[in-house]
């Protein structure tokens, strides 16, 4: 077994190709949109809010989106709306001590927007035939009930303008009720659908902002790995992508079949004694400001668990193994991995403290470890390609609790080389981590085929069973796992599944 410890030292610089990305505006099948270029970065062109569906508002509401249509000419010069949130009191790590992994934008139930980031000066390694770039599409996290397209650590500008070498593309999708609302007569998981739909969308678009349809990776984490993941199963046989990573994966086990949360809302919110079909309308009648203040202010507790997606046999399947023995699921590579203190971010939590709150002494279960553990399990049976890695960083300027040390969520900012922008310098380790996962991720989407490199030329090896290959960023000390092989360490880091 090979143990990669990868953390770069240099910047990426491939060779130069000489390109002119300086035209701003781009037709495409829902309008033709002009973009811009800031001072902050002036070697990235920046597309913002780009409608790829139409509002799933009023009849809408509740069913899969619909292709936006052709709005005319726009100026794609600002975020849109995120989708309606469910970030309850918003207290804990994220809000209270590193808000940058959060959204703030206004939120709307209009909230089907995308936006491109891509460089002015693009740049390809030598060989490379290829004119147009790799495309990355990020997939936000936040447990289904809150994110969206626009996150301060999760914005890709000053990787672009460092690298020149791809594209990033975010988005919004529909969360809690509006996005996994359960109905009996209506479609149970559109949030799910809503990202099917931002794929078909570059596929047909994306090339006219410099992105190859070809080279395109999902990109998700936590909530948005769970929602990478399913899209692979969901679809088998066209799933436009040629890679997927999945970030500290936040998925069950299993998923309900048959949920009656939608029902048990209605009569809350005064939709109460109809039919499925008249309950439906009734509840897209309501504004959604409205219906959102009247669950909360409910009380609500949706069973059986959080708003989630549901096993509808369409988007997501109660049997996953079941597919992979039907051969029913896209075999294309994944990259795969998690934090080495992930559950410590959902703890309570005290600004003030100066050490984690008190447990009974047993190490907690990782819920985001043990995703990637069971994905990586199945994977492995059925020989579907995967690599394997453990973000071992603990960076202050990031978490700035020694103790939060490498909590979910902590390897982003190192991925969208945002990590410096908040809280002061960053490290060289810092630097290096960042490098060596950025050019990783590159690689990875611009050759699905073969494994990936990183700048210095270091080839990432699949993971099999014999050769449990996996690579560890970040470098941190790892307390009372320093005897076991990098895999155990690994192991050792995920708790009891």
């Amino acid at each position: 077994m090979k143990f990669l410890d990868l953390a770069a030292s240099l910047l990426l610089a491939p060779t130069a190709a000489a390109k002119d990305s300086s035209i701003l505006t781009v037709k495409t099948t829902s309008g033709t949109y002009t973009g811009f270029v800031n001072s902050t970065t002036p070697d990235v062109n920046q597309w913002l809010g780009i409608p790829f569906g139409q509002p799933p508002v009023g009849s809408l509401r509740f069913m899969p989106p619909l292709k936006a249509l052709d709005y005319g000419k726009a100026d794609a010069g600002a975020y849109k709306p995120i989708c309606m949130q469910d970030s309850g009191n918003r207290t804990g790590a994220f809000w209270e001590l590193v808000p940058e992994f959060q959204n703030t934008d206004a939120q709307s139930e209009d909230c089907l927007y995308l936006n491109i980031w891509a460089p002015r000066k693009p740049v390809v390694d030598e060989g490379m035939k290829e004119k147009k770039l790799p495309v990355i599409i990020w997939v936000c996290g936040g447990s289904f009930k809150e994110g969206g397209g626009h996150a301060n650590y999760q914005v890709p500008d000053q990787w672009i303008q460092r690298t020149q070498t791809h594209m990033v593309v975010t988005f919004n999708y529909r969360l809690g009720l509006f996005g996994f609302p359960g109905s009996p007569v209506a479609n149970k998981n559109v949030g799910l659908m809503d990202v099917r739909l931002v794929v078909e969308w570059l596929a047909d678009n994306v090339e006219g902002f410099g992105g190859d349809p070809h080279r395109m990776t999902l990109y998700g984490q936590s909530a948005g790995a769970a929602a990478t993941l399913f899209y692979g199963y969901a679809n088998p046989e066209k799933p436009i992508v040629g890679g997927l990573i999945a970030s500290s994966v936040g998925t069950a086990e299993t998923y309900p079949t048959n949920v009656t949360r939608f029902h048990n809302l209605a009569q809350i919110v005064g939709c109460a004694n109809l039919s499925d079909m008249q309950e439906l309308t009734c509840m897209q009648n309501l504004t959604a400001v409205d219906l959102q203040a009247k669950m909360l202010a409910s009380n609500w507790n949706p069973t059986p668990g959080p708003i989630q997606p549901v096993a509808d046999g369409v988007t997501v399947f109660a049997n996953m193994t079941d597919r992979l023995e039907r051969g029913l699921v896209a075999k294309i590579p994944l990259i795969t991995g998690y934090t080495f203190n992930e559950p410590v971010a959902f703890a309570p939590f005290n600004i003030s403290a100066t050490s984690p709150t008190p447990t009974d002494g047993t190490a907690p279960a990782n819920p985001f470890a043990c995703g990637v553990k069971r994905e990586m399990s199945v994977r492995l049976q059925y020989g579907l390609t995967t690599y394997r890695y453990l973000y071992a960083g603990n960076f202050t300027n990031i978490t700035p609790r020694y103790w939060l040390g490498g909590m979910h969520s902590s390897d982003i900012p190192l991925v969208f080389g945002t990590h410096y922008e908040y809280r002061g310098n960053s490290t060289e380790l810092e630097w290096q981590t960042s490098y060596a996962i950025e050019s990783f991720w590159v690689s990875f989407t611009s050759n699905p085929s073969v494994d990936p490199r990183n700048y210095l030329g270091q080839s990432w090896p699949k993971y099999t069973s014999t050769a449990r290959d996996i690579v560890v960023f970040g470098n941190a000390s790892l307390p009372s796992a320093s005897s076991l092989s990098p895999d155990s360490v690994a192991d050792y880091y995920s708790g009891p599944c």
